[in-house]
């Protein structure tokens, strides 16, 4: 049996909470909110649609990166924008959105890749932080909510690619694929 962490309405109020935060530190500021494919998708809709109820100027695009392997960080980022023209980020502000901060790795990674090609500032907004598994030196900018070390499913988040379409997120039970 798994245990539901955050019920749809608890996530609700948690995406609520960072689009306030970050509409006013970047109010009359035009954004990219940049996500980090797949299990971002439910997350940046949300928060984009609460951030359009602050008159946010905002642009949405997507990368892909990837660094696990099952249910395991493989310790390397493969970067991949979906936009062929890299300049996309020049001279813009960039919140990366992730679903879920476990290693920092990936987060790193991006946020270096994305300042590499000029953008004017970056910042990382993530849903969900773990404990105790960082091993890169850095926090998120925006965070939602801290959450035990376990394996979370849900609301985007995915073990080969199934549960994501949950609307709740739950650690995945021992039993469960």
């Amino acid at each position: 049996m798994s245990e539901v962490l955050y019920s749809a309405r608890e996530l609700e109020k948690v995406v609520a909470d960072l689009a306030a935060e970050i509409a006013a530190d970047f109010a009359g500021q035009p954004l990219l909110l940049l996500g980090l494919l797949k299990g971002c998708h439910p997350f940046l809709a949300d928060l984009s649609r609460h951030l359009s109820r602050y008159q946010v100027e905002l642009s949405v695009d997507y990368l892909q990166a990837k660094s696990y392997i099952g249910k395991a960080s493989s310790g390397r980022v493969t970067i991949s924008p979906l936009n062929p023209d890299d300049s996309f980020c020049r001279r813009r502000h960039v919140i990366v959105v992730d679903d879920i901060f476990d290693s920092g790795l990936t987060m790193k990674e991006v946020m270096a890749w994305l300042k590499e090609r000029g953008a004017a500032s970056v910042k990382s907004c993530v849903l969900l932080r773990k404990t105790g598994c960082s091993r890169v030196v850095m926090e998120p900018d925006y965070q939602g909510s801290v959450i035990p070390d376990a394996f979370v499913v849900g609301y985007g988040l995915d073990y080969n690619e199934q549960y994501r379409e949950l609307p709740y997120i739950k650690i995945l039970g021992k039993n469960e694929p």
